[in-house]
């Protein structure tokens, strides 16, 4: 059963991270997990103890990734397409309910300065990413060179690298830092044409990317814990700005989006509270 239950949150994990502005991180402070997917990650080669444990807790999280990529991307293609804000309403909703979960997840909070510049710091952190990258949505926006050549694929690995440290981290999405970086569509064609090259040096970037970045925020959790919460809560609260869809025009359609919105606040709070 635990396995189970560890495989479908993988599987949120890996919806959230296919939806332009929405961050696979948030999703897993949403499911209470984050903690623990970030040590995982960053004692992965240095924990021989959990060695075992941490690889199936991985795994199992990386497979409900995968699979919930690999089945439902049309899914979600079509819910973004014809339902935008319903679906997005439905994010909100969860990523609102877990924010009483990320205050609780630290046994002192009481503000001060400190926490408060924390705080402050991850949500101008986000409001100001999307202020300032929010318009490159499209691949279209980029110019697109698809040639294999030295300084292309250094380029890839950056991308990879800056776009999976944004995996983990709540409130940033790892396909909006693909766009931002030009390397999105290159991605995509690449995918397209199982061109492994280009695809290799990309996994090996993010790859060095997330542990990397793990290991930071476990840094930071084991020295700065109330700061850092702070942080995350100031990630995920700014979080909302991006994927705020507006409301629709008529009137059944705004009872349903906010109707959805509800739900996806209550399943995040149940979840916080087990």
């Amino acid at each position: 059963m635990e396995y189970l239950k560890l495989f479908l949150m993988g599987g949120v994990i890996g919806v959230a991270n296919i939806i332009p502005g929405v961050s696979g991180g948030t999703m897993a402070v949403v499911m209470g997990i984050y903690e623990r997917l970030i040590g995982a990650i960053s004692n992965f080669f240095t924990d021989r103890e959990n060695l075992k444990s941490n690889f199936i807790f991985l795994a199992i999280i990386g497979l409900g990734s995968l699979t919930a990529i690999g089945s439902l991307a049309r899914v979600m293609d079509y819910l973004l397409e014809y339902h935008k804000i319903l679906t997005h309403m439905f994010f909100i909703g969860l990523i609102a309910g877990s924010i009483p979960a990320v205050f609780r997840s630290h046994n002192n909070m009481k503000l001060c300065p400190t926490s408060a510049i924390s705080f402050l710091g991850g949500l101008l952190l986000i409001v100001g990413f999307t202020y300032f990258f929010g318009h490159l949505e499209k691949p279209e926006d980029f110019s697109f060179n698809y040639q294999i050549t030295a300084g292309g694929l250094a380029m890839l690995a950056i991308a990879g690298f800056f776009a999976g440290g944004s995996m983990i981290v709540p409130g940033i999405s790892g396909s909006l830092v693909m766009l931002m970086l030009g390397q999105y569509k290159i991605v995509i064609k690449a995918i397209k044409e199982f061109n492994l090259v280009p695809l290799g040096v990309v996994a090996v970037g993010v790859s060095i990317g997330i542990l990397g970045f793990a290991k930071f925020i476990e840094y930071c959790l084991a020295r700065f814990p109330k700061e850092t919460v702070y942080f995350i809560l100031g990630l995920v609260i700014g979080s909302l700005y991006p994927i705020w869809p507006g409301l629709p025009a008529a009137g059944g359609a705004i009872a349903a989006a906010f109707g959805l919105m509800l739900l996806g606040g209550a399943i995040a709070y149940f979840l916080g509270e087990r």
